[in-house]
């Protein structure tokens, strides 16, 4: 009996998924088995002959060719499941071994979100020079205001996920049902990029043509790459130290409500994330300020010179929530001004530049 090869296991995996419409996990085997052809002959490999060694190698490769190790762990997820399914068709034993050796857990990445200033620059930039940027920031800031929503379910949202002014939409991730009532500065945007063809279920000009579900994932990843493509250009042209992403957004508004003292159950709830655990990992990246601004107020409870400071700065903080308005119908409003409107004393408010 032909030995199978893990290029024809890892192949039939991921057409697998594709079937179950489940296209990112697809990408990721097929990333990773074009990873694994650079590294070894792939056509020679079979189950039977698989090591912790082999695997190991392959790690070390990825590393040095530049793969973050939460790629990589990614990938060696993917095979660990791949190579279950082969044990459980006496392709080869004890698959749970040949991962003994390598990284397949999650690693903290370096801080995503913006600070406000950082923010705001984005918002004031002057693009009308380079109008894809413009395109890019806008989205960007939609993202933001619509509670961190990703760029997938942007894309996805229907024509009818909008009633009596509030969108309501599923996570595309999670299923989970999210509700956000639509305030002005939100629909600014909105309407800029609205889809004008009526025969489309679409919000938005992202998915320009209805089509199969393949069809229209195609569509959705060629605008990710290039909005994501037009958001690092953003992040260069302003110097913002910082490379914007689509998913930027959603750790700024985490990061700046956090900020402002919002409890994390309202943001965690605000992300629609399952537990507080997972917001906890969009909040432990902390700069040293915000760490000095704590073990002040640490240093306050028994310390009457650390306890003057820390009032000192407690009362401005206040003065400054008292000239902000806040949203009554939102309490997770941070201010932020709409795009393409010029900044003025009166908080943001203006007319809109062409």
């Amino acid at each position: 009996m032909k030995m199978k090869t893990l290029k024809e296991g890892i192949i039939t995996h991921a057409d697998s998924l594709g079937e179950l419409f489940k296209f990112s996990a697809e990408h990721t085997c097929r990333s990773m088995l074009h990873s694994l052809e650079e590294f070894a002959n792939m056509e020679l490999v079979t189950f039977k002959e698989l090591t912790a060694g082999f695997f190991l190698g392959f790690e070390h490769y990825l590393w040095a060719s530049g793969c973050s190790r939460n790629t990589s762990a990614c990938y060696f997820r993917a095979l660990r499941a791949i190579c279950r399914e082969a044990e459980k068709e006496k392709e080869l034993k004890d698959a749970k071994r040949l991962f003994s050796e390598v990284f397949t857990g999650y690693e903290e990445t370096r801080k995503r979100a913006l600070s406000l200033e950082q923010l705001r620059m984005v918002v004031d930039a002057d693009l009308e020079d380079v109008p894809s940027l413009g395109v890019a920031r806008d989205l960007f800031i939609l993202s933001y205001y619509l509670r961190g929503i990703p760029f997938i379910d942007l894309a996805y949202l229907r024509k009818m996920d909008i009633q009596d002014n509030v969108l309501c939409y599923r996570r595309s991730k999670t299923g989970r049902m999210l509700t956000i009532t639509l305030e002005p500065w939100m629909w600014e945007i909105i309407e800029r990029y609205l889809c004008d063809d009526s025969g489309s279920p679409y919000l938005l000009r992202i998915i320009r043509q209805s089509g199969s579900i393949p069809e229209e994932r195609k569509q959705y990843e060629s605008a990710l790459r290039l909005y994501n493509k037009h958001l690092y250009r953003l992040s260069e042209r302003l110097g913002l130290g910082v490379r914007l992403t689509s998913y930027v957004a959603r750790h700024t508004w985490a990061t700046l409500a956090y900020n402002e003292d919002i409890p994390v159950s309202k943001i965690s709830a605000g992300l629609s994330h399952a537990s507080e655990e997972i917001t906890h990992t969009y909040l432990r990246s902390f700069s040293d300020e915000q760490l000095a601004v704590v073990n002040l107020q640490m240093a306050a409870l028994v310390n009457p010179m650390a306890e003057k400071e820390w009032k000192k700065k407690e009362k401005g903080k206040g003065n400054r929530n008292d000239k902000e308005s806040k949203s009554s119908q939102n309490e997770l409003h941070i201010s932020v001004p709409i795009p393409g409107r010029k900044r003025n004393d009166s908080g943001g408010k203006g007319t809109i530049s062409n």
